[in-house]
This record gives C-alpha cells, sequence and structure tokens, in this order.
C-alpha cells in the first residue's frame, strides 16, 4: 500500500490480483448483481489508488481498509437512487457464486483466501441466533442500524447491543484462530 501511495502502478496491480476475488464476492453478495458488482470493484480499486494516502498501517492492515472500502461502497451504491430506479433484480447467489475463484496465478493465495472466508463463516455460526442475524443483516444486505430495527421490529437500542456483542465475540474468536 505504501508503494501504491507513491504512485507505483506495479503495486496497485499487485493489490488487485491480490484482492480482487475476495473483494468481489464480498461486493456481490451485497449487490446481488453481478455486472454491478464489476462495476463496484472497478470503483473500489480506482478509489484505492485516488485515496491510497487514506490508508494508515497504525489504524488496520490493508485487508481491512479495502474491505471495508469494498463494502461501503457497494452498501452506497444500494442505496443510490439510481439502483434503486434501475430496477435491478436479485440474481441467484450461492455460496459457490460468494468463493473466490482461482485465477491460476497463485494458488497458495487462493487457498488461503477459502480458508479465511471458511473460518468466518464458522465463527458466525457460533454466535447466537439474535447477533448472528443482525449482522447478516446489516452485512450483506446493507442495511443501517435503524433499518435493521424496523425491519426486525425489534428496538433499536436491542440491534445495537445485539450487533456490538457479536462483533466482540467475533473479533475473539477471528483472532484466536488468527486469520489476519
Amino acid at each position: 500500500m505504501y508503494r501504491v501511495q507513491n504512485g507505483d502502478v506495479d503495486a496497485l496491480k499487485k493489490l488487485y490480483q491480490r484482492y480482487k476475488n475476495l473483494l468481489f464476492g464480498l461486493i456481490l453478495s451485497i449487490l446481488k448483481n453481478r455486472q454491478e458488482a464489476e462495476d463496484c470493484l472497478q470503483e473500489v480499486f480506482t478509489q484505492a489508488w485516488e485515496k491510497s494516502d487514506r490508508f494508515d498501517a497504525s489504524k488496520g492492515n490493508v485487508y481491512s481498509f479495502l474491505v471495508t472500502m469494498a463494502r461501503n461502497k457497494a452498501i452506497d451504491r444500494t442505496r443510490s437512487r439510481a439502483f434503486k430506479d434501475a430496477g435491478k433484480e436479485d440474481h441467484i447467489i450461492n455460496d459457490f457464486t460468494l468463493t473466490p475463484e482461482s485465477d491460476g496465478n497463485n494458488p497458495h493465495e487462493n487457498l488461503e483466501l477459502a480458508e479465511r472466508a471458511q473460518k468466518v463463516k464458522e465463527a458466525l455460526k457460533k454466535l447466537n441466533k439474535n447477533e448472528r442475524q443482525v449482522l447478516y443483516v446489516s452485512y450483506y444486505n446493507g442495511l443501517s442500524q435503524s433499518e435493521i430495527s424496523d425491519k426486525m421490529n425489534i428496538p433499536l437500542g436491542t440491534v445495537k447491543y445485539r450487533m456490538r456483542q457479536g462483533m466482540i465475540k467475533l473479533k475473539e474468536m477471528l483472532l484466536t484462530e488468527d486469520i489476519h
């Protein structure tokens, strides 16, 4: 990322090769439309290039920086007027679609990404139903806490509590698994 900050195009290419499948799966799971997800992925890497100065290693790693950027970009897209007016239909999304595809360039990296995704799925299963449900709706449907409260007909404070507890538990489980 430091090389990207210094204008190194080759570093951006390497960043793209390393994270494209993971980010695409995340974006696709939110947008549920392959074309929209492809466009959004391109926007994420354009933003990573243009706003690389926002990356601060003391606040997190490159993986977290890009995942946060991709998630936010996808959620912004779902909320945009253009997306809603276009009447995008949901396409079938399944575990196969969300699994990063091997591009043949780095089998070790692809295996690592698949293992990381599996560990996150397993950790989510260990949360209680209420915590898992609000985290899933927030992350994959891109709903705010207020929207979750309305949709699930539960108090906003309860949504906030469940999300916080779920995130704390996930962090503890994943740190123990050392998926970073």
